[in-house]
């Protein structure tokens, strides 16, 4: 897979995780991502931590674009961030998930 191709399916990934939300708003629990995953491993999924996901991720989906469009490709440290971010949410680490969206909002906003 081109790193292009991936690095879209890795966005596609967390702006399908919000779309979900959107739409399920009385099921907090009921995605694995957001949730208690029979393992012990359970979010701390409340609605602020995910509005501030949705936030970053609505301000890093057209940072990714453009970087996507001006080079082709994204940098690595960005796509490991990207990365970390979906496993942050399959694990159900949504703050961290969020928080580490926010950074790179920033890192990408002030890079031009």
């Amino acid at each position: 897979m081109s790193e292009v191709a991936s690095t879209l399916w890795c966005m596609a990934g967390i702006v399908d995780l919000m779309e979900w939300r959107r739409r399920h708003p009385s099921e907090p629990t009921a995605h694995p991502s957001l949730g208690d995953h029979g393992d012990g491993v359970t979010s701390d999924a409340d609605p602020s931590i995910t509005s501030r996901l949705e936030r970053a991720v609505e301000r890093l989906y057209p940072l990714v674009e453009r970087a996507l469009r001006q080079s082709g490709g994204l940098q690595p440290r960005v796509e490991t961030e990207l990365l970390a971010i979906m496993g942050e949410l399959t694990v159900g680490l949504v703050t961290e998930a969020a928080g580490r969206a926010e950074r790179l909002v920033g890192k990408l906003e002030a890079s031009g």
